[in-house]
């Protein structure tokens, strides 16, 4: 299969036990990722093949195995009364050890308020699940939890398909992304009330909203779309994160180097120019953010020259 093709996600389920929830989770993933990096056994076989052998051909060629653990996923029965599980043949199973002998990234979600199978309740070939981390899918939040699935993927290099076609190595651009972050004394969501709440007090147009990532797109007036987002860090802890669209250094010192004679050095200034207003422009958007969250509102408007933001203001109140 080519690397284009190559699928990012396997979803390894058991139909009796987590149906329902599965195809809701299919469904999402497939809205951010797309339908064909998301594989569901249901719909994603071809006609006229081996099941097994696309079952595994699948897994083998995806990123990331998500485990859908539900209520009954560890005593479900066969015909017989026999527990599944302990069936050397049957197909959750085999899925399951034939990610962890491969290497694959394995992530267990837990819906219809399951729980981790402890360690001695499963076959041993595949103990090792009961000791990996598992993300929680609850009914009531489910948009939040299924932000933080989307955080999990994204360390597994699991990206939108927008942000995982990249140019390949030898294809040369000036394009990058410069990364700025702060710790907040906030949960998550909270956090992000108040990222949203700067954002519009600021009156920077919105470009996207993804509440279930807890991410914003705006339009900051300079150099294209700003993406915020909000992670989570220790207990009662967040962290707001700014992506900012930018130029290669190496780029900008060049063509600034190139110029210079013919600007009688006034371009070696750019790159510092850059850089310091996209620093100013982080640590004010920062501030802002947490004016509103100890509800002092928002300040000067860092995207502006010093200035320009008062100015701004003295006219709206004429």
């Amino acid at each position: 299969m080519p690397a284009k093709e190559r699928r990012a996600i396997f979803i390894s389920y058991r139909r009796s036990d987590s149906a329902p929830w599965t195809g809701r989770l299919a469904a999402d993933l497939r809205r951010y990722f797309g339908k064909d990096r998301v594989y569901l056994d249901i719909d994603s076989n071809l006609p006229a093949r081996d099941y097994v052998v696309e079952l595994e051909q699948a897994l083998l060629a995806s990123r990331v195995v998500i485990a859908v653990l539900g209520p009954q996923w560890l005593g479900s029965p066969n015909d017989r009364g026999q527990r599944r599980l302990d069936d050397p043949g049957d197909l959750v199973r085999v899925e399951l050890e034939t990610a962890l002998r491969n290497g694959k990234a394995l992530i267990p979600v837990l819906v219809g308020g399951a729980v981790m199978p402890p360690g001695h309740e499963v076959p041993p070939s595949i103990e090792t699940l009961s000791h990996l981390q598992a993300v929680r899918l609850a009914d009531p939040d489910w948009p939040y939890d299924f932000g933080r699935l989307l955080e999990t993927l994204e360390r597994h290099a699991v990206l939108p398909a927008s942000e995982a076609d990249t140019a390949p190595p030898s294809e040369s651009t000036i394009l990058t992304t410069r990364r700025y972050e702060r710790r907040l004394q906030a949960t998550r969501r909270r956090a992000f009330d108040a990222l949203t709440g700067a954002v519009e007090l600021l009156r920077y147009p919105i470009v996207e909203v993804r509440p279930e990532a807890a991410m914003v797109a705006f339009d900051a007036r300079r150099g294209g779309a700003v993406f915020a987002e909000v992670v989570d860090a220790d207990p009662g802890h967040s962290t707001v994160v700014l992506k900012l669209p930018s130029v290669k250094t190496g780029t900008v010192a060049g063509a600034s180097a190139a110029l210079a004679i013919f600007t009688n050095g006034f371009s070696m200034a750019a790159l510092p120019a850059l850089l310091a207003w996209q620093r100013r422009f982080a640590v004010g958007f920062f501030d802002n953010v947490e004016g509103v969250l100890e509800g002092r509102g928002v300040g000067e408007d860092s995207s502006l020259l010093p200035g320009v933001h008062a100015w701004r203001n003295r006219r709206r109140e004429v």
